[in-house]
């Protein structure tokens, strides 16, 4: 049986939620220490969690990650679209996952002009899959998430921060169904931040 769980897990969701949650005039850009302690949460619940998709925990010692780096920190302009509409994206088991299409994300990585489709999830966060050229040999072969905060946007702007992408459950146990990135989101460049495959 396929189990339809593929988001971060409860402890680092309640987490990045707080620290998110603090008022601010301006969007909330993440520090070396703060994805650190990120990275040590999720590892924790990935370990512990009676709910972790991690089959050999005893021997467990940790994800793999890219090292910090504020480049790939990214001012995106947001072009919401005309009408907002449930969408289906296809899962890795052959069924669909209903997300809201926001609309589009466009800016520069690297000198490189990039476009992405942009998703929410029921509660109003942002859900961006994406897939780059450093999958499958460095990074999942199915593609990496991010999941935003309202707060990240100012100005018409979005601030993601791909130093948090993060791979979906399916990555680390097959028993698990997760979304998979539309053709539009595989990127023609390397995203040299975020996790790490896992095997």
């Amino acid at each position: 049986m396929k189990f339809n769980k593929w988001f971060l897990f409860l402890i680092p969701i309640i987490a990045i939620l707080a620290y998110f949650s603090i008022p601010t005039a301006k969007p909330v850009e993440e520090t070396g220490a703060d994805v650190l302690k990120i990275r040590r949460d999720k590892d924790s619940a990935l370990k512990d969690d009676e709910e972790s998709p991690i089959k050999d925990k005893a021997t467990f010692k940790g994800l793999k990650y890219y090292s910090f780096n504020k480049d790939y920190i990214v001012d995106f302009v947001l072009e919401k679209a005309e009408k907002a509409k449930t969408v289906e994206l296809k899962m890795t088991d052959g069924t669909t996952e209903k997300l809201i299409l926001f609309g589009k994300i466009k800016g520069e990585i690297g000198g490189f002009s990039i476009s992405l489709t942009l998703y929410q999830h029921d509660n109003g966060e942002f859900f961006l899959p994406f897939k780059d050229k450093t999958a499958p040999t460095e990074t999942y072969g199915g593609g990496r998430f991010l999941d935003l905060p309202l707060t990240n946007v100012k100005n018409n702007r979005l601030r993601v921060d791909f130093n948090l992408a993060y791979n979906p459950y399916c990555a680390y146990n097959e028993d698990f169904a997760c979304p998979i990135p539309p053709a539009e989101n595989t990127l023609p460049i390397r995203i040299e931040a975020g996790e790490k495959r896992f095997n």
